[in-house]
Order: structure tokens, then sequence, then C-alpha cells
């Protein structure tokens, strides 16, 4: 079994709003940080925006330089108590910006010519999704003492193959595309035809992603509001797709994703070829699902 040495985050996504801060609060030039920057499905590591001015107010633009190292996101264990026993405020907010409770992490590596003192590392996600509640773009301070310090390669732990330097890629989004519902009346079936270029992409490589929601009801108390199955297979370029939820499911709590692997030639070109929604009294709804590509 493998271990990722860099996920001994202190892990506080569950706590309303994602956490705004360092890991450690402490460095040296050269070294390398993490920062809880809220929670944000979009973020990536080429768009963000993270500039560190030093105590003798030198401004360094971090993402020019190359010292972004990555930016991923963690979510709770599913047995968690905050995952399932929060209030509907708490876990109900990333939803309401699109995506499921997670925390995203930003990973720099200190220049090495900082001065020693307290410095401001000032970080804009640029995204429109960022549910933690502070305004971008918003600074943490981060303690330089005196030393040089080192670029940590967070060590991959393998028993037989034995420690090796951490492929970021390996914990970053693949491209996918993301279908979502949007707001409106509960949702109890769904079926879905999504085409593809089967020249582009290998069909077998097609994977869905489909986060779970735990909500519970603020009327009835209890979790079945949101209980859904989803069972998906593909034929030639088509990918369908079925979703049951017979006890009705919001729809803010409806999305998923289909991936795939990184290096295509150029996009799959998914498309919505056809959709059936129905609630619960087993009624078509005028409703359109949303595709959007992320590449």
């Amino acid at each position: 079994m493998t271990y990722y040495r860099l996920l001994l985050l202190s892990f506080l996504v569950l706590q309303g709003c994602a956490a705004v801060n360092t890991f450690p609060t402490i460095a040296r030039a050269g070294d390398t940080v993490s920062l809880m920057v809220g929670d944000s499905e979009n973020a990536r590591k080429q768009s963000v925006s993270v500039s560190l001015i030093d105590s003798s107010n030198t401004s360094w633009d971090l993402q020019s330089l190359g010292l972004v190292r990555s930016v991923f996101s963690v979510r709770p264990d599913g047995r968690s108590e905050g995952l399932h026993h929060s209030t509907l405020l708490e876990l109900g907010t990333p939803w309401a910006f699109g995506h499921e409770p997670l925390q995203t992490v930003l990973v720099i590596d200190v220049p090495s010519g900082v001065s020693p003192g307290i410095a401001t590392v000032n970080i804009s996600t640029n995204t429109t999704d960022n549910s933690s509640g502070v305004g971008e773009p918003f600074s943490v301070n981060l303690e330089i003492v005196p030393g040089a310090g080192s670029s940590d390669n967070f060590l991959f732990k393998h028993a037989i193959l034995g420690d090796t330097a951490m492929d970021f890629s390996r914990v970053e989004p693949l491209p996918h595309a993301k279908i979502s519902f949007g707001l409106g009346e509960e949702l109890a079936a769904v079926s879905l035809e999504i085409g593809f270029d089967e020249l582009v992409v290998n069909a077998d490589d097609l994977t869905l992603y489909v986060p779970q929601a735990t909500i519970r009801d603020s009327i009835t108390n209890t979790f079945d509001k949101t209980q859904r199955m989803v069972y998906w297979r593909q034929n030639g370029s088509q990918l369908f797709i079925d979703i049951l939820a017979p006890q009705g499911i919001d729809p803010m709590y409806l999305n998923f994703y289909v991936l795939h692997p990184r290096g295509l030639s150029t996009s799959p070109g998914f498309s919505l070829l056809s959709s059936t929604v129905y609630n619960t009294d087993g009624n078509a709804l005028n409703v359109t699902p949303e595709l959007e590509y992320f590449p």
C-alpha cells in the first residue's frame, strides 16, 4: 500500500468554510510550504496568482518565477462525523457554489533570496466557486527565519519501489466534462446521452466520478433526500448515463464528471446529445443539464 507524505495536513474543510492558512507557518528561504486557500473546485496551478512580499518590502511573483508547485483538492473521510452531522449551512454552502465540500491546497516554494522576518503571501484563486467566504485577493503571513531551505520532493512511499519524488499531476484534476442540473424541482430520474469523438479519446479510457452528498433534509431531518444511484455504459461514440433517486434529490446536490487521460491531441468534443428528466410524480421536466468542459 502507498502513502503520500504530503497529506499530513490539518483538514478543516467542514468548519462552515474551508481554511485559509499556511502549513507550516515558519519557513526558510528556499523551503516548500503548503497553503490552505479555501474551497474551490476550479482553482488550478496555471491560473492562480501568488505573490510574496518579504520584510524588506520586496515583492516576488511566484507564478512568473515558476515557484507554484501544485494546486489540488483533498476531501474528508467519508466516514467522518463532520461530513454527516454538520449543519445544513456548513455542508450546503459548497454545493451552492457547485461542488462538494473539499479543501483546496496550494504548494509553493519560497524564493531563495527573501529577507528574514514576517512575509505576506497574497493569493487569488481567480475562480468564482470558492465557498470559503474570504474575499480575494487574500493574504496570509509567513515567518521567514534565517538559514538555507530546501525544496521538498514529498516522497512517494512504496514497499517495493522505495522512495520516489512525488508527481503532483497525480493528485491534480484530470481533464473532464462536468454535468450539473442547476436549481429547481426535485429530480427522481435522469437519462442522458453524451457524445464524444472516439478518434480522439479511447472510449475504454473514459470514467465517471460522482460526488456523494450527505445533506440532512431541513424538513424531514433525514438523509433520504440526497440518495441516488448512477449507472453508466458506453456504446461506440456515445456514453449513456442513468440516474435514479426515487425519493427525490435537490438538483443542487447532483453533479458528475466524465474524466479522460491527459495528453490527447485535441478536445474529445463532449456534447449532450439527449436528456430526459423526471420528477417524483413521473412527469417529464423541462430541464436541460449543463455540460462544461475543463481541459
